[in-house]
């Protein structure tokens, strides 16, 4: 379990944890000052804004130590994406049937990991920052709560670049194992949810669920496990870990998301309907997973959630009767759609 998910609002300063109306104030100005971006790659001089929510367009990465599709999900996704002219879906069918109640937001991969000698207690997971974090009093309670949450949690929090992370193969929600060479039976139909991965991949039966979202298939002890929960337990071993190996010949899909991070409007949703600001997310200090392996010699990929400041954008005139605004980024100007989202019933009809 990663940082975001187990902190949930703790790290809070301690005069907004008890007081809703101050946190709803501070999620309303976070949100009128920033708009979201989201920005993948294998490694942080190659990250490149994805498209969030868009089934046919994954990134796709080819290193010599990753190949693959990265897929991200954003409950109400209304920020910026790769091209200016296709705004954000106005619905995401990830979310559809109340799954939104389990993943306010998702990271979905599906590839290889390339390298020799590796071993799941080498592929870590989890969050990386570039500052020292700005921790409250009494925050070793929260580590030590952490680590009674998750036994594999490796926690460097008092450092000039602190980290959270855990093995790949014990964090993530869900996690389907196959041979590359081994394809499904022919399709009549494919789902939306993951559409051209389904196509192009082509996994074995029971990797991805009815709906095309990543199911649970993966093997434990040569028989076939079904129940994540069981996956987890068994991977919280080191000697499991050390005993899995991670060939190139592998293909592994996998989900990690979480109910209680809502990173569109960068607030934290606990169970007891508590809205607080994320902690450890601003615009100068992003929101990245980062996985690589625990010596941190090889990356294999980066998903980075960013707060763009609102104030880089001004009004342009209207075109085709809808309202635009300019966002200028990294020496370049473009166009991004405002309001999202941008199309109604009445402008359909």
């Amino acid at each position: 379990m990663m940082l975001g998910g187990l902190f949930g609002g703790g790290l809070v300063p301690s005069q907004n944890m008890y007081d809703p109306l101050t946190s709803q104030r501070l999620i309303l100005q976070r949100n009128a000052n920033y708009v979201l971006r989201v920005r993948a790659g294998p490694d942080m001089q190659h990250l490149e804004t994805i498209d969030v929510n868009y089934e046919r367009t994954p990134m796709k990465i080819d290193t010599p130590n990753f190949k693959g599709y990265v897929s991200v999900r954003v409950f109400g996704f209304n920020g910026l994406m790769s091209d200016p002219c296709h705004p954000p879906p106005a619905h995401a069918d990830y979310f559809a049937n109340g799954f939104s109640r389990k993943a306010l937001y998702s990271i979905q991969v599906v590839g290889q990991f390339i390298g020799h000698g590796l071993t799941a207690d080498d592929i870590m997971f989890g969050n990386y920052f570039d500052q020292r974090l700005p921790l409250p009093p009494f925050s070793g309670l929260f580590e030590w709560f952490m680590r009674r949450m998750d036994r594999t949690l490796v926690l460097d929090m008092k450092s000039d670049t602190p980290s959270a992370t855990s093995p790949l193969l014990s964090t993530v929600q869900k996690l389907s194992y196959w041979k590359a060479e081994l394809h499904g039976s022919e399709r009549e139909s494919v789902p939306e949810i993951n559409n051209r991965i389904l196509r192009e991949v082509n996994p074995i039966d029971g990797a991805f669920d009815a709906a095309g979202r990543v199911a649970e298939y993966f093997p434990i002890k040569d028989s076939l496990n079904k129940d994540s929960k069981k996956r987890r337990r068994y991977f919280e071993k080191a000697s499991h870990r050390q005993k899995w190996r991670v060939r190139s010949s592998d293909m592994y899909a996998f989900d990690f998301y979480s109910p209680f991070i809502d990173v569109n409007h960068q607030c934290v949703r606990m169970p007891n309907a508590v809205v607080e600001p994320m902690p450890f997310f601003d615009a100068d200090m992003p929101l990245r997973y980062e996985c690589r392996t625990r010596d941190g010699r090889s990356t294999f990929f980066i998903v980075q959630f960013e707060l763009i400041p609102a104030s880089r954008t001004r009004p342009l005139s209207s075109y085709q009767n809808r309202p635009r605004r300019q966002y200028r980024d990294s020496g370049y100007e473009r166009e991004i759609l405002d309001p999202p989202p941008p199309y109604t019933e009445h402008e359909q009809a």
